[in-house]
């Protein structure tokens, strides 16, 4: 019986998604369950699975375009059924600008050669699997470079592991060229258009912040390798601000705030977004009830999300209802910076680069480790006051860390 591939629902806001590419081509044989198409909804990256068993009779939506939630993509069953029951009268699909719909597999070969790596236009996508994708980033290879010999010319795990000994075995090679042009598509296009919105629309007050660090760099050099036995993982400073960030939430709840209407919502959950670096952009990953995690918990999730996102895995869930948003440069040696409000939220807290600064202190001048937070808020929901406070209660928190256990 054949069976409809639609555009699925992946988070309660999600309303829908462009496909980015057909892993199977119409006539290829698929089982339930394996990924039969990639789709991107927001800045998220998902392989659909078959949902039955058969044949790809029916690619319906072309590479490229954009369809709502429950859209018909394509239809799996035996060859020979009829598709008028699923398709009904809906006119043949028209392919995006630019797209086309896959071609009917060839008959297979007994061995596949290598495939050599293609020319590709600016923004073209690049077929690879998100295990390879993922070994690929950890590595720090360009995709682009690899020679593909998977189905339909897409890059799997061993392809990348070859570019890996291969580049092992190889004199040191000069770095990558920059690209020419980056057009505005997938992630970037959701950056664009995000960020531009927030520029307009939020009444932006920035208010700056320098926080003594210095006893919470002596915690951390004298409790990592406990936390780290007992976590399983080991702490880092950013792990630390995000604990702090989300306790002074908590004692500061106006900050937890969004518009809802004609209403400002405080949020009784106190869920923390932070940014996450792609290569191609930025995500910003949910750590949810943040307030309520131990230094490990919280830790174990930070890190997670992270992977994941590197590694093209997270779900929309994982970047949904934000309640407000922390982004550290300081890995990157930014001093400081102005970060731009997540929206619907309205506030986020930059972080800079922790550094040994000459502070004046009980009347004489000492070398501390310093570090800048910019609190940037959307003054039409927050007032300067309980902004101060909550700014003034993460510095206490991270100036005086005896609260962390």
């Amino acid at each position: 019986m054949a069976t409809r591939i639609d555009m699925p629902q992946l988070g309660l806001t999600m309303e829908k998604g462009t496909i980015l590419q057909w892993l199977k081509a119409e006539g290829e044989t698929v089982d339930k369950g394996q990924p039969v198409v990639l789709i991107q909804t927001e800045k998220v990256e998902y392989e659909v699975e078959a949902p039955a068993a058969g044949t790809l009779l029916k690619v319906i939506a072309a590479e490229g375009t954009e369809l709502p939630v429950g859209g018909l993509m394509g239809i799996v069953g035996q060859p020979g059924e009829s598709l008028t029951a699923l398709l009904g009268a809906a006119p043949a699909p028209a392919a995006q600008a630019g797209a086309a719909a896959p071609a009917p597999a060839a008959a297979p070969a007994a061995v596949q050669a290598p495939i050599a790596a293609p020319e590709r236009a600016p923004g073209e996508r690049v077929r690879i699997s998100p295990v390879a994708k993922k070994l690929a980033q950890e590595h720090g290879l360009d995709i682009n470079t690899i020679t593909p010999t998977g189905p339909e010319g897409r890059i799997v795990r061993e392809d990348v592991e070859r570019a890996i000994a291969a580049r092992k075995a190889a004199p040191a090679a000069a770095p990558a060229a920059v690209p020419e042009s980056i057009p505005l598509a997938g992630i970037r296009k959701v950056i664009f258009d995000r960020m531009g919105q927030s520029w307009r629309e939020v009444a932006r007050v920035t208010m700056f912040a320098d926080a003594d660090m210095t006893e919470m760099v002596r915690l951390r050099q004298a409790q990592g390798a406990e936390w780290e036995r007992r976590f399983g993982v080991k702490p880092s400073y950013s792990d630390l601000i995000h604990l702090a960030v989300a306790r002074a939430l908590r004692e500061e709840p106006r900050i937890n705030c969004r518009l809802d209407g004609q209403a400002v919502r405080i949020r009784r959950e106190i869920n923390l977004a932070f940014a996450v670096d792609l290569g191609e952009g930025l995500v910003a990953a949910v750590i949810r009830d943040a307030d309520r995690k131990s230094l490990g918990d919280l830790t174990r999730a930070a890190r997670d999300l992270a992977d994941r996102a590197r590694a093209g895995l997270l779900n929309p869930d994982d970047m949904a209802d934000g309640t407000f948003t922390v982004s550290n440069l300081g890995g990157l040696g930014v001093e400081g910076f102005t970060p731009i409000v997540n929206q619907p939220q309205a506030g986020i807290l930059g972080v800079g680069r922790i550094m040994d600064k000459p502070v004046v202190l009980n009347g004489g001048i000492h070398i501390r480790s310093m570090v800048t937070l910019s609190l940037v808020f959307d003054h039409r929901l927050i007032d300067g006051a309980p902004a101060a406070k909550f700014l003034a209660k993460v510095k206490a928190l991270l100036e005086q860390p005896a609260w962390i256990g």
